[in-house]
């Protein structure tokens, strides 16, 4: 079904079109005719499905411009989240007078807050504790408040906010419109709809974490966890991305990768619980304007990053829940465009990579580390001889009297490399050197790794006939 068979304003409708968008997605075509009739809805709905437009558009299309009064609450869990929000509102209505939008957030000057809310906004988005703030010192009045709207409730209730979710609802009376998205409706969820949101009508379109990844080509690599840093470098250079994000589960690992990033020339900044709303902004927007190759951030961001084109998504680590790989890699492919998403794995993690697959309805495809195109345009194949087999052979400086194995030359390998043991020819250990035999594809990677590698944490160099 197309925007303009709705009957929404005909001024969004234009905006609409001129953003590029004509047809709807499935959670727009279940939810905008009933929030136009302004009823009372309850939706599960993924990151990239569209459900901002869902639930702004048939609410501006309700709004009566006649008063100054604030008739649309929009309550989102996290500052990001918000800001994009506002930024899609004041696109759609382009075409519209006296609709205007506010975002009300942690960290910003309370007066000028005031000052915003006192001369008339129609539309107020934020955060739950700042807005539960300008409620109490009634800088908000929620007694024209006509509909209010709980964006991505699950994430919202499982980061604490239950209690000032439930006053706000207290403070927005039982007559005002309701409508609650959320990607999925666990008991917290269940809770504040039993409670808060009576006679609603419920939407769940089962398809859309599988409509999200439609345009994804989706990537899985087993990969030692000593070479995932390398493995990073090496997706950003195949892929030449510009607009791209790498997701970590920790704070440290963020800054251990955006410092190893940066020594090997990549353009990138990182984002985590430590920075400011002001410095997020600023490095938001950095990426949105080209300067940037790629940010390293942790999932605080994972449902606020809107950067328009976004080509690349990187997952160093598998999430903790699955939902969470959909929310991460919800940040490419959208609007019918491509994608790309890697997901890195160490061995013993195969299971989960099958249980986000089983989640995701999708299979991701099983590649190699990407070679170093850098390390085989440099190598000189005539210093290494060939074997009888047609592998290149590879004399290291380690050898028995050393204390190696075979078997640590493979673990070095595949630590450096990537490598996987079945790309690996004949390996032979003698008194004082080690050989070892490759493919023509991997000649590069193994004289990369050890030219200044080291194996045993003994220091190793390749010797040329």
């Amino acid at each position: 079904m197309k925007f303009n068979e709705t009957k929404l304003n005909k001024n969004i409708i234009r905006a609409v079109e001129e953003l590029g968008y004509h047809d709807m997605t499935k959670i727009q075509e279940a939810t905008i005719d009933k929030i136009l009739q302004r009823k009372s809805v309850v939706a599960m709905s993924s990151t990239g499905s569209g459900k901002t437009a869902a639930f702004m558009l048939p609410l501006i299309s309700n709004i009566d411009v006649r008063n100054r009064n604030t008739e649309v609450l929009v309550i989102t869990p996290t500052r990001e989240l918000a800001t994009q929000i506002v930024s899609e509102t004041r696109k759609f209505c382009k075409y519209l007078h006296g609709i205007n939008s506010i975002a009300i957030l942690g960290g910003q000057d309370y007066r000028m807050q005031a000052i915003s809310l006192r001369k008339g906004v129609k539309i107020v988005v934020g955060t739950p504790g700042r807005l539960l703030d300008v409620i109490r010192k009634k800088m908000l009045k929620m007694t024209n408040i006509k509909a209010v709207v709980l964006d991505e409730a699950d994430e919202m209730l499982s980061m604490g906010f239950y209690e000032e979710v439930n006053e706000i609802l207290d403070h927005a009376g039982k007559y005002s419109q309701k409508l609650l998205f959320s990607a999925t409706i666990d008991n917290r969820v269940k809770d504040i709809v039993q409670k808060k949101i009576k006679k609603a009508e419920y939407v769940e379109c089962k398809d859309n974490a599988t409509m999200l990844v439609d345009n994804i080509d989706q990537y899985a690599i087993d990969v030692k966890v000593k070479m995932k840093n390398e493995c990073v470098l090496r997706i950003l250079k195949k892929e030449n991305a510009t607009n791209s994000v790498v997701f970590c589960n920790t704070k440290k690992k963020t800054e251990e990768l955006y410092n190893y990033l940066r020594e090997k020339g990549i353009k990138l900044e990182m984002l985590n619980s430590d920075f400011s709303q002001e410095e997020r902004e600023a490095i938001l927007k950095k990426l949105k304007a080209g300067k940037l190759d790629t940010i390293v951030v942790t999932d605080v961001l994972a449902r606020g990053i809107d950067v328009e084109d976004m080509d690349l998504v990187i997952n160093y680590d598998i999430p903790y829940e699955n939902e969470y790989y959909v929310h991460r890699i919800g940040r490419t492919a959208r609007n019918g465009k491509s994608g790309a998403a890697y997901t890195l794995y160490t061995g013993g993690q195969l299971e989960r990579i099958k249980q986000i697959e089983e989640y995701t309805m999708t299979k991701m495809e099983q590649i190699d580390v990407p070679m170093d195109k850098e390390a085989q345009d440099k190598i000189t194949k005539t210093d290494f001889p060939i074997s009888k087999r047609g592998l290149y052979i590879v004399t290291l400086s380690l050898g028995k009297k050393d204390q190696i194995k075979a078997k640590d030359i493979v673990g070095a390998l595949g630590a450096l490399t990537g490598m996987k043991s079945e790309n690996i020819g004949i390996i032979e250990v003698r008194e004082d050197t080690s050989i070892v035999e490759v493919s023509e594809e991997y000649l590069a990677e193994v004289v990369g790794a050890f030219t200044n590698g080291k194996i045993k944490s003994k220091e190793v160099r390749i010797i040329k006939d």
